[in-house]
């Protein structure tokens, strides 16, 4: 039998580590997911902007979108939290 670990850190570090930790958890959970898709309005709806701003964001490859125009739910939480 193996003796425990303890490990002491500062509250920062242990901040950053749990926020790397969920974002990778999110990001497994998201790969294993097909994205879901969405209009340009519907992004607008969606996050209180308008139509013409996202068509500007989209533009500018701000937001990414689809072959076909559309925007995928990660390309909105990229835009979110960059």
């Amino acid at each position: 039998m193996t003796a425990p670990t303890i490990i002491v850190t500062e509250k920062e570090n242990l901040k950053e580590i749990l926020k790397a930790a969920i974002i990778e958890a999110e990001k497994e959970i998201k790969a294993s997911k097909p994205d879901k898709l969405y209009t340009i309005n519907q992004v607008a709806k969606r996050l209180s902007r308008a139509h013409e701003t996202i068509n500007k964001l989209v533009k500018n490859g701000v937001i990414s979108t689809t072959k076909d125009g559309l925007i995928t739910e990660s390309a909105i939480n990229d835009y979110l939290y960059q």
